[in-house]
């Protein structure tokens, strides 16, 4: 039984998981759901919800839904990319807010619904990143990218701290030193992932969400 929940022999349960728990966690947080939209509306300008284009399984885009955590970007400000000192100006206090407990996430549980996530995996990425490191995407995604995943978990706030202390060159710093590292988490998982273990991932990232709200 256990290797039946295990690997590839995982994916149609993991399948009916995702389906399900998004499912029952969307009719749960539709109180939250409508605090946080009327909130972020409220703070500032522009729309509910952030679109962006990701990639999934067998490298195909998909629009990956987030609620809005920043002012809309004017001119030619980039939206590609990570967050930059720019891109950290123009965070909303409703923004720092629901990235602080990932709640800007919530919206990607359709994302899962409908087949272009799972609840977990490895988190999902802009096309630019994922042309970088074609090789390498080859094989993480072979599964489908998550809302919450292992390199998020363990490598979160080291990567945060990195960032910070690139300045200017946080691009630079995300592409050369920062995705080689998860790569070695997401590459773990996908080898490595099964019931037993998405439960853990679960169970540490709502241990880290208990932790911040302290």
């Amino acid at each position: 039984m256990l290797n039946l929940c295990q690997g590839p022999r995982y994916a149609i349960l993991k399948r009916t998981i995702d389906v399900v728990g998004a499912f029952l966690i969307l009719m749960l947080s539709i109180p939250f759901f409508i605090v946080i939209a009327i909130w972020v509306r409220m703070d500032s300008p522009g729309p509910i919800l952030y679109f962006q284009t990701r990639i999934t399984k067998g490298k195909k885009p998909f629009q990956a839904i987030k609620f809005r955590s920043m002012t809309v970007a004017s001119g030619n400000a980039a939206n590609d990319g990570v967050t930059s000192p720019d891109k950290q100006n123009r965070i909303t206090r409703a923004g720092r807010f629901i990235r602080k407990y990932r709640l800007d996430e919530l919206p990607q549980l359709w994302n899962v619904l409908v087949g272009e996530m799972s609840l977990v995996g490895p988190r999902p990425q802009t096309p630019r990143y994922v042309d970088l490191y074609p090789e390498i995407y080859d094989r993480i995604l072979t599964i489908r990218p998550g809302i919450t995943g292992l390199a998020s978990i363990k490598f979160h706030e080291t990567e945060e701290r990195m960032l910070a202390a690139a300045g200017d060159n946080a691009d630079d710093v995300y592409i050369n030193r920062i995705l080689p590292m998860k790569f070695k988490y997401n590459l773990f998982y996908v080898g490595h992932y099964g019931l037993w273990f998405d439960v853990q991932i679960i169970w540490w990232t709502l241990k880290g969400m208990v932790r911040k709200a302290r």
